[in-house]
C-alpha cells in the first residue's frame, strides 16, 4: 500500500471531524504509476446506469465537472457531490444508481469498503493493471475491400506492427467499410486511426450487438495522416469506419490505407467481489482511501465546453479550404516551385509512397493536456491541421510566384 494512501486516510479523518459532511475523492490503492481514484465515468454524474471507474486523479480533477467528489448519506449511501445518483450496483458491475433504494457501504478496517447488508461483497477492481489497452489490437476485424488479403488485408490495421498496413482496392466504387470486432462489450475512450492513406471523408459507428449502430464521429474534409476520436467511456463491443471519399491515392489512383486500428479501453472494470478473495490481491486493488476537500469548482468545465462547437466549427472551416486547395495543386504542377508541394514518405511495402504524415507537437504541461483530453479537445490534431494549413498555402503561393 503506497505511503501517501495512508496520509490521505489520515487527512481525511481531519477534514470530516472539521466540517459537516464534506465532499471527498476515493482514492484507490492500487498500485500503478498514478494515483487512482474511483470517478462517475466521463463525467456522467447524473446518469443512471453510469460506470463507476478508477482514473488517474489528476485526470479526474482535470476534467472539472467534479466526476471524482463524493459524499456520504446519513443512511451509509455514497452519492455524487455535483450529481444526484448514489454509488450502486448492476449485478456484478458497480454504477450509478437511483439513491431511493441504492444499497449502502461499509468501510472496514483493512480499507475495503463493503456492500451493505448480509452478503460479504466488496468494491474491487476487473483487469490486468491501471492505465488503458488496445483492445482491437490482433483481434477479428473484416473489410469489404481489400488490394491483396495476404499482403494488405484488414488484419494487417490490427497487427501491431509499424511496417504493415490494410489498403483498399485501388478506384473503389462505393463507400469501403473495415469493422474491428472487440470480442465483447467494452467502455471505449479513444479511437485512432494512423492513415497510410487517409480518406477525405469518412464516418466512425459503434455498436454493442453488430446490429444497430451509432455514429460518433464524421468528417468530409480530413487531410491529416492521423485522426483521434474520444469517445469518453461509450459502450461498444464493435467499431466500424466507413469511407466515402479518398484523399490519399497510389499512382494517381484513389486508394484507402490504414496502417494502424487502435481502440483504446480502460483495462479495469470496477465489480463486486468477495471480500475474502478481492484482499488476496497482490496490488490491492480492493482497498479504498477517504480524502476530503475544501474546496472547488466542480463546474469549471462548463464555460470550456461551451466554446467547443465554435472551435469545431473554425476547424471544420480550415480543414475544408485547405482540402479544397490540396486538390487544386496537382494541376498546377508545371508551375514553378510545384515540386515542393507534395511530400510524402517512403515506404518499403508494394505501395512505395505512404501519406503524409505530421503529428502536431506542443510545450503544454501535462495538466494542460489533462485538461484538453478530459474536454475533448484534439490539442495535437488542431495543431497538425494548422501546420499542414501553413505548409500548403506556402506551396502554392510559392508555385504561382
Amino acid at each position: 500500500m503506497c505511503s501517501l494512501c495512508i496520509l490521505l486516510v489520515a487527512g481525511g479523518a481531519h477534514g470530516k471531524a472539521g466540517a459537516d459532511n464534506p465532499a471527498f475523492m476515493m482514492v484507490g490503492g492500487i498500485s500503478g504509476p498514478a494515483e487512482m481514484c474511483l470517478a462517475a465515468a466521463n463525467g456522467n454524474v447524473g446518469t443512471e446506469g453510469a460506470a463507476v471507474a478508477l482514473e488517474p486523479c489528476a485526470a479526474a480533477v482535470a476534467a472539472g465537472d467534479g466526476r471524482e467528489l463524493w459524499r456520504h448519506l446519513p443512511n451509509g449511501q455514497i452519492v455524487s457531490a455535483v450529481g444526484d445518483k448514489c454509488i450502486g450496483t448492476s449485478g456484478d458491475d458497480v454504477v450509478l444508481a437511483a439513491c431511493d433504494g441504492a444499497s449502502a457501504w461499509e468501510a472496514q478496517g483493512n480499507g475495503q469498503l463493503k456492500l451493505g447488508g448480509a452478503g460479504q461483497n466488496c468494491l474491487s477492481q476487473e483487469g490486468a493493471a491501471a492505465g488503458v489497452e488496445d483492445v482491437a489490437a490482433r483481434g477479428a476485424i473484416t473489410a469489404s475491400s481489400s488490394a491483396d488479403a495476404a499482403a494488405h488485408g484488414a488484419s494487417t490495421a490490427v497487427d501491431g506492427s509499424s511496417s504493415t498496413f490494410w489498403a483498399s482496392a485501388l478506384n473503389p466504387s462505393g463507400p469501403v467499410t473495415i469493422t474491428a470486432d472487440l470480442g465483447s462489450e467494452k467502455r471505449l475512450s479513444e479511437v485512432s486511426v494512423d492513415w497510410e492513406f487517409p480518406a477525405k471523408a469518412f464516418t466512425v459507428s459503434v455498436s454493442t450487438d453488430g446490429v444497430k449502430w451509432s455514429e460518433v464521429y464524421s468528417t468530409d474534409s480530413n487531410i491529416l495522416s492521423t485522426s483521434s476520436i474520444s469517445l469518453g467511456a461509450m459502450p461498444a463491443a464493435k467499431v466500424r469506419l466507413v469511407m466515402r471519399e479518398a484523399a490519399g491515392s497510389f499512382q494517381g489512383h484513389p486508394v484507402y490505407g490504414i496502417r494502424t486500428l487502435a481502440v483504446l479501453a480502460p483495462r479495469l472494470r470496477s465489480i463486486l467481489e468477495d471480500c475474502a478473495i478481492a484482499a488476496k490481491s497482490v496490488d490491492a486493488r480492493d482497498k479504498y482511501f477517504e480524502t476530503y476537500v475544501g474546496g472547488g469548482a466542480p463546474g469549471a468545465s462548463k464555460a470550456l465546453r461551451s466554446e467547443l462547437p465554435s472551435l469545431e466549427a473554425a476547424r471544420a472551416s480550415v480543414a475544408t479550404v485547405v482540402s479544397e486547395l490540396s486538390q487544386v495543386l496537382p494541376q498546377i504542377s508545371s508551375c514553378r516551385g510545384a515540386a515542393s508541394l507534395i511530400r510524402t514518405e517512403g515506404s518499403s511495402n508494394v505501395f512505395g509512397q505512404g501519406g503524409l504524415r505530421t503529428v502536431g507537437g506542443n510545450g503544454l504541461s501535462q495538466v494542460a493536456r489533462d485538461v484538453d483530453r478530459q474536454n475533448g479537445i484534439d490539442t495535437e490534431g488542431v495543431g497538425a491541421l494548422v501546420k499542414e494549413a501553413r505548409r500548403v498555402i506556402i506551396a502554392a503561393r510559392s508555385a504561382l510566384d
